[in-house]
């Protein structure tokens, strides 16, 4: 059930649908379930902290002893210390699926950290994107034969990162924020698409793995794109050059074709609300906040965005949307209150200013919130 069955519950009950005998024991096997549910948690974060461990101690041990071992015995390390992961994964697959996880998730990151010691090992010619394209690689590999969500995680994380990396290899030298568009405009899409990867009535838990990965994402991009529109474009121009021709343009049909791609994959018809991002993005990505009039405009930029991130989880019945747009109104309207408002007000009247904004917006956002999370909840049942 969702997570308003109690109230669904209660309605069936009052209206003669499910006798009281009938509630009780569906009570308590929801419960139970529950249970089941936090022991599976906990399992989880236990296995997560142990691989963050495990793997800490492997390269603390490996950086204890580096200077010691020949380049062929850092070689063999290395393998090996993949090796042994990935094998002892497919081992306890047969017993924990959890462990086994955990174990090729580690190996899958001990992938990356082993190719970048191969780089240095056989001092090959410096390329970082392109070590990150050969980890992206792995972790497809990963995804094909494992079909696990960690791996679809790591796979996530690391084809962006490479794509970013390239563009970046490719800016000249201090070409600065103004180059970077393309890309920031890029990872803010591929965000949301993150974001709606997981339909309402989904479970798959690399869904829901991807969704919350754009949630952590959204925000911190569309911080990125207001920020890079605070820059003198024009001493930028002139002081430092910008790639320009086939590869710019590559870049921005990678930046729009790729995540409509993936939003269409996840979503299929329902991608086409990311155009509605792509356009926000564009926009604000223009916008300058050196005048007072711009200034006013890009927050009022990101408050829709908010907004539409609010709308969208209530369309898809997504809380996880609802919330994110939620705390991104909220940081808007306390980033707004320290630009513009707080040195007008002075020290004194600021900071009564800072807490009475924390304390009434904060209760007027969470009210709204649950509000809106109920509405949804109703639309479900």
């Amino acid at each position: 059930m969702s997570d308003g069955w109690q109230s669904a519950l209660r309605r069936w009950t009052g209206a003669g649908l499910v006798d009281s005998s009938t509630a009780d024991r569906i009570r308590a096997w929801e419960e139970s379930q529950g249970r089941v549910a936090r022991h599976g948690r906990l399992t989880m974060i236990i296995f997560a902290l142990g691989a963050l461990l495990l793997i800490a101690g492997v390269l603390l041990f490996v950086a204890a002893h580096w200077e010691k071992l020949s380049p062929g015995g850092r070689f063999s390390l290395v393998l090996a210390m993949i090796a042994v992961l990935h094998t002892g994964g497919a081992i306890a697959s047969r017993s924990s699926a959890a462990l086994a996880s955990t174990l090729h998730a580690v190996g899958t990151a001990s992938l990356g950290a082993g190719i970048y010691m191969s780089g240095q090992i056989f001092h090959m010619a410096e390329h970082w994107p392109g070590a990150l394209m050969l980890w992206s690689i792995g972790a497809a590999i990963a995804v094909y034969l494992l079909r696990d969500w960690p791996q679809v995680v790591w796979l996530a994380v690391l084809v962006p990162a490479w794509l970013w990396g390239e563009w970046i290899a490719a800016q000249p030298p201090h070409a600065a924020w103004r180059g970077m568009t393309p890309a920031t405009i890029g990872i803010f899409l591929v965000a949301c698409a993150y974001l709606a990867a997981r339909p309402v009535d989904s479970a798959v838990r690399w869904r829901r793995a991807l969704a919350w990965l754009g949630a952590i994402a959204l925000i911190p991009a569309g911080i990125v794109l207001a920020v890079g529109s605070d820059v003198d474009w024009a001493m930028w121009r002139v002081q430092y050059p910008e790639v320009r021709g086939a590869p710019r343009v590559i870049a921005w049909v990678l930046a729009i074709v790729l995540p409509l791609a993936l939003a269409w994959f996840l979503r299929g018809r329902e991608a086409i609300w990311i155009l509605a991002a792509l356009a926000w993005a564009v926009i604000v990505s223009q916008v300058s906040p050196r005048s007072d009039a711009g200034e006013l405009a890009l927050y009022a930029l990101l408050a829709a965005g908010a907004a539409g991130i609010v709308l969208w989880g209530l369309k898809d019945q997504q809380r996880l949307a609802i919330n994110v747009g939620v705390l991104a109104f909220a940081i808007t309207a306390l980033v707004f209150y320290f630009a513009s408002l707080y040195d007008m007000l002075g020290r004194a009247f600021g900071l009564i200013g800072i807490g009475i904004l924390f304390i009434g917006g904060g209760w007027l956002l969470e009210r709204a919130r649950r509000r809106l999370i109920l509405r949804m909840q109703e639309g479900r049942s």
